[in-house]
């Protein structure tokens, strides 16, 4: 799939769930060769979704906001993107949000250039890389039970290390990752809450009984 079709694919499935969506994306190195970051962007938001895209250095003020949030009891659905170093930054975010018990939907990664281990907070990563010199695998960290899949473009034409952030079919990879992640993280909220509903609900009755 084209970059161009990624763009045109119909938002319809994630409609509904893309207000509770918060997508944060990163560049990498100095905001010079990551600008398929920027393109990414744009579609996640005409996707319906609330996008932001950082240079690498804004990681810690993206950290804050999304932990203030959580505070106020805004529990949005969390999901990072990023590029080279700011692939880099989406690890770093996420070791900061685990610490404050903070869950991560889904991280993805274009070629970043460590080799990270994913923190327990996270339920879904994919990383596309290569074995370029600059692109690592990332493996799971200790009490990580979530999602890792490392996605080896090695051998494909055309995609180097400044230009994998570029790529249309990966970028409509994301799209629908995002849209699947987020259906089946909603479906567990609604489970939640009708447990939670029918709990109080059987609570009333009995205190009535009681009565």
């Amino acid at each position: 799939m084209s970059q161009t079709d990624a763009s045109a694919e119909s938002p319809a499935r994630t409609a509904v769930a893309a207000a509770q969506v918060q997508v944060d994306v990163f560049r990498g190195l100095a905001d010079i060769f990551s600008r398929g970051m920027d393109t990414l962007t744009d579609t996640l938001n005409r996707h319906g979704y609330a996008a932001r895209v950082y240079s690498t250095n804004a990681w810690p003020s993206a950290a804050r906001r999304i932990a203030d949030n959580y505070a106020r009891g805004h529990k949005n659905i969390v999901v990072l993107i990023g590029h080279s170093l700011g692939a880099d930054a989406t690890i770093d975010i996420a070791n900061q949000l685990d610490n404050a018990n903070i869950p991560v939907e889904l991280i993805v990664t274009f070629d970043g250039t460590k080799p990270h281990q994913v923190p327990k907070n996270v339920l879904h990563l994919v990383n596309f890389y290569q074995t370029n010199g600059i692109g690592k695998r990332i493996t799971p960290g200790p009490g990580f039970h979530g999602e890792l899949s490392n996605v080896d473009l090695t051998g494909e034409r055309g995609i180097t290390h400044l230009t994998i952030d570029k790529a249309g079919h990966l970028h409509a990879r994301v799209i629908d990752k995002i849209a699947a992640v987020v259906q089946k993280d909603l479906e567990k909220r609604m489970q939640a809450a009708a447990r939670d509903k029918s709990k109080k609900s059987a609570s009333k009755k009995s205190t009535s009984n009681k009565r």
